[in-house]
């Protein structure tokens, strides 16, 4: 087994900025010399108090400051632009896509999925355990959103940001930022693709191609 040698960061106490810290231990992975604070790489990252945090304002950043993304997902920026409650509705349900769709800043989250396509990063498809693989092999570290409660095999749900820092055949190694806060956690492949799978797919790929 290959693990990588990736900065653990932990959430916060309120158990609100998971996909911040998967970021960050990715930032401070490429960069040893990344020092934003947590307040301000929240600002940064889109964190907004009561609304959820979408990936678009990180993967932004990480456009703009020598980072190469790649970014997987079966959701349609496009179609989301076009009709952002409608869209979450037809793909979600009305109860969820209502609830998301109130919970969401989406006039920043279009302005940001414009950039990002723009920018010729996401491809609308269904990331694979491949993907992963591959990415990890090139130079990349994945981040993607699971169920914490099927990772923990319980049963419930809460969307939750991981960082693979490596696998074999029958595990996926990865820093959970908690809470509890677990660095390079084990977790059985089956398991960790129930996980994945009970959550909308996504997978970002990021690597440092220059300072």
């Amino acid at each position: 087994m290959i693990i990588n040698d990736v900065p653990f960061i932990s959430n916060t106490p309120d158990d609100t900025h998971c996909l911040q810290a998967a970021y960050m231990s990715i930032a401070k992975y490429f960069d040893p010399k990344f020092d934003f604070s947590m307040d301000d790489w929240a600002i940064l990252t889109g964190y907004e108090e009561g609304l959820g945090t979408w990936a678009n304002a990180g993967l932004v950043w990480f456009t703009e400051n020598g980072y190469e993304v790649k970014h997987y997902e079966t959701f349609d920026f496009k179609e989301f632009i076009k009709s952002p409650k409608e869209y979450m509705i037809q793909i979600h349900g009305i109860e969820a896509g209502n609830w998301g769709y109130e919970h969401t800043n989406v006039p920043k989250e279009i302005q940001r999925m414009k950039e990002l396509l723009a920018a010729d990063i996401v491809e609308n498809k269904e990331p694979s355990i491949e993907d992963i693989k591959n990415g990890l092999n090139e130079g990349y570290l994945p981040r993607v959103t699971i169920n914490a409660y099927v990772l923990d095999e319980e049963v419930g749900y809460e969307g939750h940001a991981v960082v693979i820092t490596g696998y074999d055949d029958k595990f996926i190694v990865l820093h959970d930022p908690g809470l509890p806060a677990l660095a390079n956690r084990k977790i059985p492949v089956d398991v960790f693709m129930n996980a994945w799978s009970a959550q909308e797919k996504e997978l970002d790929l990021i690597r440092l191609i220059r300072k």
